[in-house]
């Protein structure tokens, strides 16, 4: 639902694993050890295979202590630009969110109207949602300064500060709304990657794409990381195919700015033509090699990402 900046993604908290490979042998990858070089790093090599090189059976996770004080800040611009610049700027200051995404408020806005909630933040199209969440009351106060602060120089209008858990969740839960909203008539939904300070640019490459072909396509960002959820609203008439240029459109603008055409949902079965369009043939014979290694039969999963 968002994307993690302060803890980072989730491979990073596994400590070991149990696999089993097609070949039936059983594996056992990582420990309880907190150092680890000895030859190539095989565990994070499963984690992103899709299921393609093993089936993972047991796996032990790091856990973190719940912080004991939260806090979320709404940040209102009236241009886009500046909304996505001041999220390195929130870095740069030292502060480390637990999550910062990029919203617009028409976007919010329908979402609470099918709670019937209001969206508390009523200024600034453009608006960074700022979670922080720390050990103490005064390192948290500390972040909400320097967050403030830079809002004004940043050019934001008047920012949100929400302190309490129920105006935290009732920001979360119009947010966490968003996608069942635009899930009623969407025909996919794309999350291309690129360097966060090319994530202006890609979202308006987007809007003039949409415009070219009159369809609407609307944009949630990961702001911390640049990761955009690119969602594809269905129109009449069109064929499948219609929707693909569409999305190998954008993934080529994405790949154009420095980015990759998956940053969180892979490549599975839908996007393997893609995978082959966009990925260096070096490097997607190298993978091929991998998997032969791995599963000389080609066992498991043998339409995933190779097409």
């Amino acid at each position: 639902m968002f994307g993690p900046v302060k803890t980072g993604v989730m491979r990073n908290y596994v400590r070991g694993m149990e696999a089993v490979l097609p070949t039936g042998e059983i594996i056992t990858l990582g420990g309880k050890v907190l150092k680890d070089n000895v030859g190539y790093d095989l565990m994070q090599l499963m984690i992103g295979s899709e299921g393609t090189l093993g089936i993972i059976t047991k796996a032990w996770i790091r856990l973190s202590p719940r912080p004991s004080a939260l806090a979320t800040i709404i940040i209102p611009f009236d241009d886009r630009r500046k909304a996505l610049a001041a999220a390195p700027r929130i870095l740069q200051e030292g502060v480390l969110p637990l999550a910062m995404e990029y919203v617009e408020k028409r976007i919010v806005d329908k979402a609470a109207r099918e709670l019937n909630v209001v969206w508390p933040c009523r200024s600034g199209e453009y608006q960074l949602m700022v979670i922080l969440a720390e050990s103490s009351e005064e390192a948290l106060l500390a972040e909400c300064e320097k967050i403030l602060s830079l809002c004004e120089r940043a050019g934001a209008s008047e920012p949100l500060l929400a302190e309490s858990r129920r105006e935290q969740e009732e920001i979360l839960r119009i947010r966490s709304e968003v996608y069942p909203v635009l899930k009623r008539d969407m025909v996919d939904t794309l999350d291309v990657t690129v360097p966060p300070s090319m994530m202006a640019q890609l979202i308006e490459e987007i809007e003039e794409i949409g415009r070219r072909h009159g369809i609407e396509i609307p944009v949630i960002g990961h702001a911390g990381d640049g990761n955009l959820h690119v969602v594809i609203l269905e129109k009449d008439g069109w064929s499948m195919e219609d929707y693909e240029r569409v999305e190998d459109e954008i993934y080529e603008k994405a790949v154009e700015l420095g980015g990759v055409i998956t940053g969180e949902h892979g490549i599975g079965y839908v996007k393997k033509k893609f995978f082959a369009k966009y990925v260096d043939p070096r490097i997607s014979k190298l993978m091929k090699s991998l998997k032969s290694a791995f599963d000389p039969k080609n066992i498991l999963n043998p339409d995933k990402i190779f097409p």
